[in-house]
């Protein structure tokens, strides 16, 4: 069956309790290192003999957490998100909002006719729809929750544009799946979509480095997987008007170093969020798709939640002995192997960020520790746990896997999950801060930092705050430029 999103309406549930489940599985990463950088596929990913990739890391912070006596500090003002709109003055009514945008999802994202209703962008509010409410034409992209950023970013094409999803002839055979899936072919957001019809894109978390992956094949291809005139074939030069990362992971992070403690910690986390929630029969696609078919990983009849997922996080399945995935991606290893591979910033697009923060420094040691408007459950990625616990995002030293990062100071302040210092441009490309200045293709601009919101908070996944003056602001600013 093809694979399609359909609009709905918003859907206020009755309870909080699958959305804290589904938040646990989002902010399910392990600290730690992991070596090989090959990209994006060569060999199995294995932990190290360092201290942030020591077995049980997790779970040893997790039991310490509470006995940890932060120190005093003053948070950062928080920013309020109806305040964020990048040129003041600028008026909906003076923008085109026929360009359409794109929304795509990060890590363990889903689609908007997964998880009973419950939107990624919007928590119990319906960020699409409020949008298109306006007259934006907004559309949510619904791809590989835990598959790299490539098969990603090929999944998100024919999103966009129509068609069956390729992922190249030669990346397939390198990665070891299947070039196609026949349960990814889709009537396409906007089919008119060419350098005369741009869209824009706006990407959370993992998306942000999905959308670069995306904008560097739409350019440049890749003639190993050219075919025709497929995705890999490329010169298509400003179909992406503009992009914009919002927490994006676009130099990787440390909290997802350790793929040895990353992959079991988040299978553990959606079985406790399928308890949690009653999902304990057939999987039907209300509830989550892993969207594996290219590695023969698909939903079975009968099958139940718990089964679908102990399939999917199988450490002998053929995905996992790769580095094509999302684990290796998210690394700071495989972010600066991808980025190597693209090779500078996409010529025919502008580019912006907004990082978030949700940290404050403690006036002794200048560690980074969570405000109380974190989620708790962040708290133990981000939590600076002194010696002999290994170190959390708050105080991470010492070297990647591979020796190509030194952790200091610089990125101790962080989201939960991302540190504010990868959230812009990637490390070693230009950028600038955005002042109301005339912007170009091909240029970053960074648009400053989102205080007081933690990685999920900033797309309303709990439902506990209105994302919705955030995120208009941000399409109207896009569809100016």
């Amino acid at each position: 069956m093809s694979r399609t999103r359909t609009a709905r309406s918003s859907v206020r549930p009755a309870s909080l309790t699958p959305l804290l489940g589904l938040t646990l599985l989002l902010a399910g990463c392990g600290q730690g290192t992991q070596t090989n950088a090959a990209h994006p596929v060569a060999g199995p990913v294995a932990g190290t003999a360092d201290q942030h990739a020591q077995p049980g890391t997790y779970q040893t912070q997790k039991a310490a957490r509470p006995a940890q006596t932060p120190e005093a500090g003053t948070p950062d003002p928080t920013t309020y998100l109806s305040a964020t709109l990048p040129r003041p003055g600028l008026s909906a009514q003076s923008v085109n909002k026929d360009i359409p945008v794109v929304l795509v999802h990060g890590l363990g994202g889903f689609g908007r006719d997964e998880f009973l209703g419950h939107h990624y962008w919007g928590g119990l509010y319906d960020t699409q729809e409020r949008l298109r409410a306006e007259g934006y034409q907004v559309y949510s992209a619904s791809i590989g929750p835990i598959s790299s950023n490539w098969d990603r970013a090929a999944e998100l094409y024919a999103q966009i544009k129509g068609g069956c999803v390729d992922y190249g002839a030669a990346h397939s055979t390198a990665a070891g799946h299947t070039r196609s899936d026949p349960a990814k072919c889709y009537p396409g957001f906007y089919p008119a979509w060419d350098a005369q019809h741009p869209v824009n894109l706006i990407g959370h978390s993992m998306g942000g480095p999905t959308t670069l992956m995306l904008l560097n094949l739409l350019e440049d291809g890749s003639p190993a997987d050219a075919d025709g005139q497929n995705l890999y074939a490329g010169g298509r030069m400003g179909w992406v008007r503009s992009a914009m990362t919002v927490s994006g992971a676009n130099s990787g992070s440390p909290a997802a170093d350790n793929l040895l403690n990353t992959i079991p910690f988040l299978k553990d986390l959606l079985l406790s969020f399928a308890g949690a929630a009653g999902v304990t029969g057939n999987v039907g696609a209300s509830v989550y798709n892993f969207d594996l078919g290219q590695w023969g990983i698909t939903r079975q009849p009968g099958d139940t939640f718990k089964t679908y997922t102990e399939r999917a996080f199988d450490p002998n399945n053929a995905l996992w002995r790769t580095n094509d995935q999302a684990g290796y991606d998210l690394s700071v290893e495989g972010a600066a192997a991808m980025n190597r591979r693209i090779g500078g910033l996409p010529r025919g697009t502008r580019l912006f960020s907004w990082a978030t923060a949700d940290t404050y420094a403690g006036l002794l040691t200048g560690w980074q520790y969570p405000n109380v408007t974190m989620n708790p459950v962040m708290n133990i990625t981000a939590y600076p746990y002194a010696w002999p616990l290994p170190p959390g995002l708050g105080n991470m030293t010492g070297k990647s896997a591979l020796g190509t990062v030194t952790y200091d100071q610089t990125w101790w302040k962080n989201d939960g999950l991302v540190p504010v210092k990868v959230q812009h441009a990637p490390l070693g490309q230009p950028s600038e801060a955005y002042a109301a200045q005339p912007t170009r293709p091909g240029h970053w601009y960074m648009l400053g930092t989102l205080n007081g919101s933690d990685h999920i908070d900033i797309i309303g996944l709990f439902g506990l705050k209105d994302v919705t003056p955030f995120f208009r602001n941000q399409v109207t600013f896009l569809n100016s430029q």
